[in-house]
């Protein structure tokens, strides 16, 4: 196993801006939905739901401080409850950035919509190709990758944030506009609650990046905390700035928000560099999620949970084979995305997002009473509360998703479990037919000492 290795090449603002620029992405295509739940409400649940993530990412700190290895929750799952629960745990995070890529791509070929109208199969076309290319991307150094996202990332929020300062201090910005404030009440308020988490899925590349990572273990919650808190600022201002000059149904009736608004104002300039940056971090944050989903099959192999081809890694250091299946269920995503793509996607995302949450939860709960001799270079206070407030909100994802659940999303996700029932029946086949490399294999602190 240790040919195969990952390298220590990324900073501390390299993973914040990986993990913050995966969380932004397509913000001014996405917001529409935002405001057709709960208007500038969606301010107040976004708020409300950092907060809820801050605890989850509390968690997360201690548990990416003590098991520091690509794979994150497949991993620790792995251990806290063993192999079949851990392979289960790896497929739904595996899910989490495979569907996170196809908003990426359609939120480009949008964006390219600005400069040039195109109709939804046109985007289709272009998400898809998007897709393809950057395939070839995801085989280099990811150094190379995490710099050109780090100027990228820091670049857009600098110039969103102005942007919408601008908007708040200009004489169209009226707090008259935005009124009401929660137009859907209570329920459109719940439900942006649970479904916003689909905003912070990408502060859970951290861990994903932690093998790589060259900063010490101690500072890893600084990495979520920053990415976390990056996120709102934009995604915050964001809503302020087009809240208070247009109204909920202005915003659900063009293609893309913030770009339009400076038009509106007479700032058309603004608009444009505002859309060129937004497609730059886009393109950027294919790398991150793409990436990481690669990891999630490479720690599957490295613990005999996937075929063993996904262990292979190049001379960039990046698994290449696992790069080939993550783009093949990027484009099935992208494919066959319905024109409504950003509810479909949405409500998917939420119900996996439960799913990966909870089994990091039960996780740390676990390996503090198994584990507790295992260094912890971060560890969480009051972990009974930290715990409980965790899995409320968890439950809460899972009554807004399956709230919003659609027949077609749900056809998706029974697609996706038939297929990884076959990878979970061929390991299986696989560890009785050829025990000697397929016997199960945990990644952890003891095991890995062998290996340094």
């Amino acid at each position: 196993m240790s040919k195969n290795t990952l390298k220590k090449e990324l900073s501390l603002t390299q993973v914040i801006a990986m993990a913050a620029g995966g969380m932004i992405a397509a913000w001014m295509v996405e917001i529409k939905y935002w405001f057709e739940l709960s208007g500038v409400g969606s301010l107040a649940a976004l708020g409300l739901c950092a907060i809820l993530v801050l605890f989850l990412a509390e968690i997360y700190s201690e548990m990416t401080a003590m098991l520091p290895y690509a794979g994150g929750s497949g991993v620790w799952a792995t251990n806290a409850f063993g192999w079949n629960v851990g392979w289960a745990a790896n497929w739904a995070l595996l899910l989490l950035y495979i569907m996170a890529m196809p908003t990426v791509t359609y939120g480009i070929s949008s964006m390219i919509g600005y400069f040039y109208p195109i109709t939804f199969t046109q985007t289709k076309i272009l998400a898809v190709v998007i897709t393809i290319l950057w395939f070839f991307l995801t085989n280099m150094e990811i150094k190379f990758l995490a710099r050109i996202q780090n100027i990228l990332f820091w670049s857009t929020l600098v110039v969103c944030v102005l942007a919408d300062i601008i908007f708040i201090f200009s004489s169209h910005w009226s707090i008259k506009t935005m009124m009401p404030i929660f137009p859907n009440g209570s329920r459109g308020f719940f439900l942006a609650v649970g479904l916003l988490i689909f905003k912070f899925i990408g502060f859970d590349m951290v861990p994903q990046l932690a093998e790589e990572a060259n900063f010490s273990r101690s500072k890893v919650k600084y990495a979520f905390i920053g990415a976390i808190g990056l996120t709102f600022l934009v995604y915050g201002m964001a809503i302020l700035g087009v809240g208070g000059i247009v109204s909920t149904d202005w915003i659900l009736q063009v293609d893309i928000v913030d770009p339009r608004v400076a038009s509106l104002i007479g700032m058309p300039w603004l608009g444009t560099l505002v859309v060129i940056l937004g497609i730059g971090t886009c393109v950027t944050t294919l790398s991150g999620f793409w990436l990481s989903a690669a990891r999630s099959l490479y720690a599957g192999a490295r613990q005999r949970q996937y075929p063993l081809f996904f262990e292979k890694v190049n001379k960039f250091g990046q698994p290449s084979n696992a790069n080939i299946v993550v783009g093949l269920l990027a484009l099935y995503f992208t494919a066959f995305a319905p024109e409504n793509w950003v509810n479909y996607i949405y409500v998917i995302y939420g119900v996996t997002a439960g799913s990966v949450y909870l089994s990091v939860v039960l996780s740390f709960i676990k390996l503090r009473k198994t584990q507790p001799d295992w260094e912890r270079p971060h560890r969480v206070k009051l972990p009974v509360l930290v715990s409980a407030i965790s899995l409320i909100f968890i439950l809460w994802v899972f009554i807004a998703s399956f709230t919003e659940m659609n027949k077609g999303g749900l056809v998706v996700l029974l697609i996706y479990v038939t297929l990884g029932l076959c990878f979970w029946m061929y390991a299986r086949y696989k560890q009785k037919a050829d025990p000697e490399n397929w016997k199960p294999y945990l990644i952890n602190p003891e095991t890995e000492k062998i290996h340094e």
